[in-house]
């Protein structure tokens, strides 16, 4: 039951986090009517998660996320039963998209790397950390925490909301794909609820 109500303050903590910090014109996903993420630099095709820049930690993750690798753990359709909500935003070109906020897990001293097809590179973006840069590939190293999960506050920017793959690779190990409902649901999922 402690575990439980752990996991729940780390997650109360990580939904109001994740709409906070510095201004979304510096390097975070913007929220609703905010000023557009600066224009994509080269670097932007691929981000690093500071260490430093979690918050906090957790001894297991919720129940609605699946952990991949065993090191990375992941609001996923085969275990959420709702797409996540999504707000307008604006991309890091200026243009219209979406944002949803949603914490990344990863265990204290794995490597990992998560990615976004390259079909989709220009058209979905990944930003954990404080503040997060947007890359299309985001890569967090050996992280250590008192906790044997770190929560990094962010979340997915697309041009368009959907059923958005994402690719993680732990330790150097196979890629495997999960999906994310992101605005509107995967197949098998229930609607984002409304904002």
């Amino acid at each position: 039951m402690r575990s439980l109500l752990v996991v729940g303050v780390v997650l109360v903590g990580l939904t109001a986090a994740c709409g906070t910090g510095d201004p979304p014109a510096r390097r975070q996903a913007p929220s609703p009517g905010s000023p557009p993420v600066s224009p994509a630099s080269p670097a932007a095709a691929s981000a690093s998660v500071r260490c430093d820049e979690g918050m906090g930690g957790a001894a297991a993750p919720p129940a609605d996320f699946q952990v991949v690798g065993d090191a990375v753990a992941l609001p996923t359709s085969d275990v959420r039963k709702a797409a996540l909500q999504a707000a307008e935003a604006k991309m890091p070109d200026g243009s219209p998209g979406s944002f949803a906020k949603q914490g990344l897990l990863v265990r204290r001293g794995r490597h990992v790397e998560l990615s976004v097809p390259e079909s989709l590179t220009g058209r979905a973006w990944l930003v954990w950390g404080k503040p997060g840069s947007p890359g299309a590939r985001v890569v967090a190293d050996r992280c250590q925490g008192d906790k044997e999960w770190i929560v990094f506050p962010g979340g997915y920017l697309v041009r368009d909301m959907g059923c958005l793959p994402i690719r993680v690779r732990v330790d150097g190990g196979a890629v495997r794909e999960v999906l994310i409902g992101v605005g509107t649901p995967c197949p098998g999922q229930g609607p984002a609820p409304q904002i």
